[in-house]
């Protein structure tokens, strides 16, 4: 890679490979960073039968991530489970190091939590509708958002960092302020508790979503900064129908 792209000032390896805990499928996935000038495509390969994925990223975009809700507790928790491979200038370690013991800033708390109480609202609906016209689908679409977003409100209220995809559920459900039904409802609204009963993920739902919202309002409604935000969690769940 050196070789090949000479204006890599960086490459890490994260994932299973990284934590020293791959399984016989497991993929290699790689990050090559550069400082600056035009991005090389990402591409990746098969080494026999292992699949190996190459990512380029930007010093400056990996920078970025400390101010984005959407990246910020991924990037954070990635950071914890990174290798270094190639690093001359000590770049790559600054900005890890940076990110293993940075708390995230409120304006990412804030958009986080505004996001996810609105999407729940949202999808709450949604579900109903398709309750309601005994769409299975609909039903089954909406409460697996509901519980994404559930999943999502958790990870910024209890400051979880987010070590892999395959984790994070079970992150969430160890979760010390969390619904007090979320051991039962998160895994079958989620989908990763089957049941071919749609009433029972439709009921699950519905009572996780109206206990996190809650936990949003009662543990964040006192620090929210921005108007609209406030004036949506002032409102009374039982004007969405919750």
């Amino acid at each position: 890679m050196r070789r090949e792209y000479p204006g890599v000032i960086g490459v890490l390896v994260h994932g299973s490979v990284a934590r020293g805990e791959p399984g016989p499928f497991s993929d290699v996935d790689m990050l090559a960073v550069i400082k600056s000038g035009k991005k090389p495509s990402d591409f990746s390969y098969f080494d026999g039968d292992i699949h190996v994925g190459i990512g380029f990223l930007k010093i400056g975009e990996l920078e970025k991530e400390f101010t984005d809700p959407k990246a910020f507790f991924w990037a954070r928790g990635s950071a914890l489970a990174t290798k270094v491979l190639y690093d001359p200038k000590g770049i790559i370690r600054s900005v890890l190091l940076r990110w293993k013991g940075v708390k995230p800033p409120h304006k990412v708390v804030e958009k986080s939590l505004w996001d996810t109480y609105y999407y729940m609202i949202e999808y709450s609906g949604k579900m109903r509708n398709g309750w309601r016209k005994q769409d299975d689908y609909m039903t089954r679409h909406s409460a697996r958002i509901i519980a994404q977003c559930a999943e999502r409100a958790l990870i910024v209220l209890n400051d979880i960092s987010i070590i892999s995809e395959n984790y994070v559920w079970h992150q969430v459900l160890k979760a010390g302020n969390r619904p007090r039904h979320l051991r039962d409802d998160y895994p079958i609204a989620l989908g990763i508790q089957g049941t071919s009963d749609t009433s029972k993920v439709y009921r699950s739902a519905s009572r996780l979503c109206k206990e996190t919202l809650r936990l949003i309002r009662d543990e964040f409604g006192g620090r929210a900064k921005h108007r609209r935000f406030q004036e949506l969690l002032a409102e009374p769940l039982e004007k969405h129908g919750l």
